[in-house]
């Protein structure tokens, strides 16, 4: 697994070889068997692929246009900067062979106010989601697939729920497909520096 996980990177272009359905089957089976807050198993999985991905596009392209040019709307002129990483990423998503989107069942409006009871629940079971998407990365990534886990949907987001007529919020879309490029390998925060060990206290060791 820690070889899975060393060697998975997050894949920006695809090309065209389709992915097999029980690959897909059990991808989304490993996603299943990740832990969840009080196995609540909070998810479930949109696949899209064929036309499907033309409607995406579509809907993704209305979506930043909103916002682009709604000073109300989510993301509005504050965020303009957000828009060339979206339309970045809608375009990626025409490449891969599949996209799946992982819904939180459990999820409320992104739009509605929370308690902080609510809130805390809410993020339970966004983490419970997460977890499911990194086993599925990581099974893609053992059967010799790439993917890209993105959230610029979220510029997108009252166009593609209407499209995807589920309950729940969408956590996240996931693009899967085969690559011909092997992706660099990122910078990472060295450990000491994303380690606090002042509440640690080391056992002594025990002699027999």
């Amino acid at each position: 697994m820690i070889e899975a996980i060393e060697k998975r990177r997050s894949i920006r272009r695809f090309i065209k070889k389709p992915i097999a359905k029980k690959d897909i089957m059990e991808i989304i089976e490993a996603g299943t068997l990740a832990p969840s807050e009080k196995h609540a198993q909070p998810w479930k999985f949109i696949v899209i692929s064929g036309s499907g991905k033309k409607e995406l596009a579509r809907r993704m392209k209305a979506g930043i246009e909103r916002n682009r040019n709604d000073l109300h709307a989510t993301f509005g002129k504050s965020y303009e900067a957000l828009i060339p990483s979206a339309i970045y990423t809608m375009r990626i998503l025409q490449q891969a062979d599949t996209i799946i989107f992982v819904m939180n069942t459990k999820g409320k409006p992104y739009n509605e106010p929370l308690t902080m009871a609510e809130h805390l629940l809410e993020l339970t079971d966004v983490q419970s989601v997460s977890a499911a998407i990194e086993n599925m990365c990581l099974e893609a990534t053992q059967r010799g697939i790439g993917s890209l886990w993105t959230c610029n949907i979220y510029l997108a987001y009252e166009e593609i729920k209407e499209w995807l007529q589920t309950d729940g919020e969408a956590v996240a879309a996931i693009a899967f497909g085969y690559t011909d490029r092997e992706a660099r390998k990122p910078a990472r925060k060295p450990l000491e520096e994303v380690i606090d060990w002042t509440r640690y206290e080391e056992a002594e060791e025990t002699s027999e």
